[in-house]
């Protein structure tokens, strides 16, 4: 009877350390991947992009929200004085997007189009999706009573 006690409790205590070593393992490849991820954020007004432990400054104003990093971690899709804008990860080639006042924006998988949330033509909340380059009518996803309707012609907010 003390043998297959002693047994038994070899066999837990051997599996709690193998979980403990398979625990450790993950929580140091999580660790290691951490610091090269790109992380992207917004500080009262400010966009920020966190990476490997060093903190840069993209916008130079205070009226930007909202950041959301692209699938490739190439591009930042953001609010920007109440319209989409997008920008490269280091700051550059800050451009409007979006026709219209918006907010939540939201990169679809292939990182070629955004998504957004605006005002539709039921004066609710619809989705709008935008090309990345800017210049080209939004295109109305919902409401579906809304995507049969032309547009309304709405023009660019710039600053």
């Amino acid at each position: 009877m003390t043998t297959n006690i002693t047994i038994k409790r070899t066999l837990v205590l051997a599996g709690l350390t193998a979980a403990a070593a398979g625990l450790t393992a993950i929580a140091g490849a999580t660790a290691a991947t951490a610091g090269t991820t790109p992380a992207v954020y917004a500080s009262h007004g400010v966009v920020y992009l966190k990476q490997a432990g060093h903190t840069t400054r993209l916008t130079s104003d205070a009226v930007s929200s909202q950041p959301v990093l692209s699938p490739d971690a190439t591009g930042i899709a953001y609010v920007h004085n109440g319209t989409i804008w997008v920008m490269a990860t280091d700051g550059t080639g800050q451009h409007q997007v979006s026709d219209r006042t918006g907010s939540s924006p939201a990169w679809d998988g292939s990182g070629v189009r955004i998504s957004y949330t605006a005002t539709s033509c039921t004066g609710a909340p619809g989705t709008f999706r935008t090309g990345t380059d800017g210049g080209a009518a939004s295109e109305v996803v919902a409401p579906a009573a809304c995507v049969i309707q032309e547009a309304p012609l709405v023009g660019y907010i710039t600053g």
